[in-house]
Order: structure tokens, then C-alpha cells, then sequence
């Protein structure tokens, strides 16, 4: 039982926590960290976007 409440609580913090960089090239996470400082994740979330953003344009 102890072991399902850790489980859902480490599940529950990392879906809070977690920013879905694990799939992200560790040289442009370094580069936005470089670059924008404490504001590299809204920076690098952008980027993000906007390239899923114009990929989802060529496809259509």
C-alpha cells in the first residue's frame, strides 16, 4: 500500500513538475539556458510551439 501512495505522489509531482524536456536535443536546452537565463523554459516552450506550429502548416 505504501508503495502505491509514493507511486502516485511521484507520478503526481512529476506531471506537475516535469516539463517535457526529456525528448528535447540537450544542446538546444543548453543553448536556451545560455541564452534566456531564468526565463529559458517559457523561451524554449515557445520555440517549441511555434515549430510544432509551422510543421502542422506544411502537413495541411
Amino acid at each position: 500500500m505504501y508503495k502505491n501512495i509514493l507511486t502516485f505522489i511521484n507520478s503526481t509531482y512529476k506531471a506537475i513538475n516535469d516539463y517535457g524536456f526529456d525528448n528535447v536535443d540537450p544542446q538546444l536546452v543548453k543553448y536556451f539556458r545560455t541564452e534566456y537565463g531564468k526565463d529559458w523554459r517559457s523561451a524554449l516552450n515557445e520555440h517549441l510551439y511555434e515549430k510544432d506550429r509551422s510543421n502542422d502548416k506544411k502537413a495541411a
